[in-house]
């Protein structure tokens, strides 16, 4: 079994790929729709505390992302 992984810095990145493109993220703000860096299916979630949506997925590109929501709380 792994052990838990730790967010090491504030950006909030659990894992990214070789190429440096985010994969999975937490955060308390959805990144806007067109940003970089995010791989396609990266799963972004949301962490502020707010009832509603909270987990994200990349529908767009690594140069362009699109989070949607996958399911609310």
């Amino acid at each position: 079994m792994s052990g838990r992984h730790q967010l090491h810095d504030a950006t909030g990145v659990v894992a990214s790929l070789d190429n440096g493109d985010y994969l999975i993220v937490a955060g308390d703000t959805v990144p806007s729709d067109g940003v970089t860096g995010y791989s396609v299916g990266c799963l972004f979630m949301q962490t502020d505390g707010s009832a509603g949506s909270a987990l994200y997925v990349n529908e767009g590109s690594n140069t362009s992302a699109n989070f949607d929501e996958v399911g609310t709380v």
